[in-house]
């Protein structure tokens, strides 16, 4: 067998051109075959602005939270499709609650995305990278029951979410799938509830939160799937006489329905899911000021229209804090 060497331009010329050729083929291939499941909406139970503040207090909360998943599923069984490895992303949370009322809240919910990865199952490995902030969303949110006798409270919000960018992420002059994209670049609509009900001699505090995200077409025609997302909590004050400090136990039991996405006025295949997690939760009240939790998400329950890429697992760091702005 006889080897000619090319020449050094020309080889630098073909390896690009097989490069973009590839990252084409990649891009292609996972239009059909979705991660975008990997959920970044998780109520954290103790420290979530659960009902309306008093008036002239703000709340902050900041949270951390990691998602990975490298299982595929064809409905609600594993699938053997392998291109993609596995999906991860880092994301940093922040919401802002104003007290206008004593029975109106405004508040911002923010995020940023560290990374939004998906890795491809190729020798030599290859991976697709999206970060940057996440869509804001912008709520009132209203007292409508109070009853301190018996301890049960609602609340309901409704609010936009507004794109920091309608244009999508391009990184090395490749423009990212959607399922890395830190942001749909769309409008949309999110409308939320809060139930709580407290059983203060028992040190037991049971709530529900709805949420509703409907979102309108970005400028490339795209339109994610509505979503409806019910989580209820069961927590418990830890009253024990060896445990220092303030203490709480939380069980949260989450359902999520997604919505099929759609491409110009067509769905998009492999999209949309119903999903169940199971996620325990601790928190510590340090100070009388100071909320810390720690949750760990644990899905039990994942089927998903078509081949998706399911979660595995997700941890959520929470701090958060009220401050009284005005003495009543």
């Amino acid at each position: 067998m006889v080897i000619i060497n090319p020449n050094p331009k020309q080889s630098i010329l073909l390896f690009n051109s097989m490069k973009i050729v590839y990252i084409v083929f990649l891009i292609l291939c996972t239009q059909n075959v979705q991660s975008q499941c990997l959920s970044a909406v998780n109520p954290v139970g103790g420290s979530t602005n659960l009902l309306v503040l008093e008036k002239h207090t703000l709340r902050f909360i900041t949270f951390y939270r990691f998602n990975y998943g490298n299982r595929f599923f064809e409905n609600a069984k594993h699938a053997d499709f392998d291109l993609i490895k596995n999906a991860n992303y880092n994301y940093l949370g922040y919401i802002l609650g104003y007290g206008i009322t004593n029975k109106l809240t405004l508040e911002t919910e923010l995020g940023y995305f560290i990374n939004k990865t998906q890795k491809y199952n190729i020798d030599p490995e290859y991976s697709l990278t999206g970060s940057g902030f996440s869509n804001a969303v912008v709520s009132a949110k209203f007292g409508l029951f109070k009853d301190n006798f018996n301890r049960r409270y609602l609340s309901v919000s409704m609010g936009a979410k507004i794109p920091f960018t309608t244009k999508p992420q391009i990184v090395d002059g490749v423009e990212l799938p959607i399922e890395v994209q830190p942001s749909n670049g769309a409008y949309g609509i999110v409308l939320q509830s809060f139930f709580v009900k407290e059983n203060s001699e028992r040190g037991l505090r049971y709530f529900v939160i709805n949420r509703f995200e409907s979102n309108f077409r970005n400028p490339q025609e795209y339109r994610l799937g509505s979503a409806f997302y019910t989580s209820f909590f069961i927590s418990k004050h830890l009253m024990f006489p060896w445990l220092k400090g303030d203490w709480t136990a939380i069980i949260q039991l989450r359902n999520e329905i997604r919505g099929k996405d759609k491409i110009d006025c067509c769905d998009k295949e492999s999209t949309g899911s119903i999903l169940f997690f199971v996620s325990p939760q601790i928190n510590y009240y340090l100070k009388e000021k100071w909320n810390f939790s720690a949750m760990l998400d644990i899905p039990v329950y994942q089927n998903f229209r078509g081949t998706q890429l399911g979660t595995k697992m997700g941890i959520t760091f929470n701090v958060a804090r009220d401050f009284p702005l005005i003495q009543q």
